[in-house]
């Protein structure tokens, strides 16, 4: 009832932008010529979406593209905002605004809840087929030009496991796996110059953790971080959390391997690093620095800023 519910209004608000465009003609940016016409777009795309949420065949993408167009739509809102447009000859103020901008993002989280964009109700249709890696990823690049993503996995398909990906100076990539099993599996879906079968040994005491192999020994440091508060679904992360990470992170939260897999990365909770520390075949190799330079392992790139995220990554 209540998807039905949204369809309707978005209908209706659709309908009215072709009955009494004149009304929201004036908050549309100057930046977009032709006020009526962009009037009309939305209402046409208001009442795409208010049929499409209705159908519960199409509902799931109707509320992504619902999402969506609230984002782009609340321009309107802001410019009538920042530029002090009145409407009906009256000027709001700023906690009028403020209010305003606060429903937007209700408004957003509630057909992303009616449409099952995150999954509040039930798990994953694709559940059983999926391959799900839970555990920290950490990574950091350092003044000797070496970066590093250390995967500790506590749950897999394969038990425990620590993996280590590693990129040189000169642009070499490696991979540092425990067994041939997991090297063979990562080495299908990212690629790699080189690989070694090392034993991985990761203690994690609280917000900081060891890691020691043949080839390195390395320690991190994290803060607190912030948790990311819901449970989102894969068609949440591979599109809106998607724009995000890229925008804020410049990283990615979805793509295909290199051997046409999907992966979706969930990101439960997000710490920046305080400190680390890489002792590189015996050679110290400085403090660490941000990963200004691409690693270049498979579809995503490390956070920029060096970080430690609790995850889970599902593969397809």
């Amino acid at each position: 009832m209540i998807a039905v519910g949204l369809g309707l209004a978005f209908i209706n608000i659709g309908i009215d932008h072709f009955v009494n465009p004149s009304w929201y003609e004036p908050i549309v940016p100057s930046e977009l010529p032709d006020a009526r016409f962009w009037v009309h777009a939305s209402g046409v795309f208001e009442v795409a979406f208010g049929i499409l949420f209705i159908v519960p065949y199409t509902r799931a993408w109707a509320s992504v593209g619902g999402a969506w167009m609230l984002v782009i739509l609340y321009w309107a809102n802001f410019n009538m905002w920042y530029n002090e447009i009145p409407l009906d000859g009256k000027t709001y103020d700023d906690i009028w605004h403020v209010l305003r901008f606060v429903i937007q993002i209700g408004l957003i989280l509630i057909i992303a809840w009616t449409g099952q964009v995150t999954p509040f109700k039930g798990r994953e249709k694709l559940h059983d087929q999926l391959d799900i890696f839970s555990g920290r990823i950490t990574s950091s690049a350092f003044e000797s030009g070496d970066r590093i993503v250390v995967g500790s996995w506590k749950e897999s398909i394969f038990g425990e496991f620590t993996d280590i990906m590693w990129a040189r100076p000169d642009g070499t990539r490696i991979l540092i796996a425990p067994n041939k099993e997991v090297a063979d599996y990562v080495t299908d879906m990212y690629s790699f110059d080189k690989v070694l079968i090392e034993d991985v040994n990761y203690i994690e005491n609280g917000r900081s953790s060891e890691v020691a192999c043949d080839s390195l020994k390395l320690e991190f440091s994290w803060n607190r971080g912030f948790p990311v508060p819901m449970r989102r679904s894969l068609l949440f992360i591979s599109t809106i959390e998607l724009f995000f990470a890229k925008l804020i992170f410049s990283t990615r939260t979805y793509g295909v391997t290199k051997n046409n897999r999907k992966e979706w990365y969930a990101i439960d909770r997000v710490s920046y690093l305080k400190n680390a520390s890489a002792n590189i075949l015996g050679v110290d190799s400085g403090k660490f620095r941000p990963m200004t330079e691409p690693c270049k392992f498979g579809f995503s790139e490390a956070p920029k800023r060096p970080a430690s995220c609790v995850v889970r990554t599902h593969i397809l």
